[in-house]
């Protein structure tokens, strides 16, 4: 899958997750995951998980107001703990969650950020390359580039060196 299926997939996701916003509050870790998601255009109600409020008590707590939930933790060993420990805090209080969306942003992300506050940042990366046409990596589009130098540098001295000597006494 290359960056321009990427970017279209991811483009995708953060749709259906904008849409599904409007119904239902996006959980997350941080208030950096918070500006991270508005800047992306949600506009929704986005709870913060860490606020000092115990998970099962925020669980009761978007139990009165809210019959569905959608989780949106970091992608790393953490964000996945965080994930359970909530889909099961809201599984108890009777409360639908979602964590299809989390997962398909996993699969999208893995490789090159491993948090929602990344998020913004990625998309906008993902625009500007695609934008430019590049297909690939930017480490080894810096490097083809360099190799290339390199290489017709050793030629331009090499045909400098052969006339040189052709001219000799």
């Amino acid at each position: 899958m290359n960056q321009e299926d990427v970017y279209e997939d991811l483009l995708k996701v953060i749709a259906e997750l904008t849409e599904a916003n409007r119904e239902a509050p996006v959980i997350v870790e941080g208030e950096r995951d918070v500006r991270s998601l508005r800047a992306l255009g949600l506009d929704g109600e986005i709870v913060l998980l860490n606020s000092g409020i115990p998970i099962f008590n925020l669980a009761e707590s978007l139990s009165r107001g809210h019959s569905e939930a959608i989780i949106l933790t970091d992608w790393d060993h953490r964000g996945g703990q965080l994930c359970r420990l909530l889909r099961d805090a809201l599984e108890a209080n009777g409360v639908r969650h979602d964590v299809d969306l989390r997962a398909r942003l996993t699969l999208l992300c893995r490789k090159e950020i491993k948090d929602v506050e990344s998020l913004a940042g990625y998309v906008e990366r993902l625009a500007r390359q695609s934008a430019s046409g590049w297909r690939g990596e930017q480490s080894k589009r810096w490097y083809v580039e360099r190799k290339g130098r390199a290489v017709q540098d050793r030629r331009a001295r090499r045909i400098a060196g052969a006339r040189t000597r052709a001219r000799g006494p």
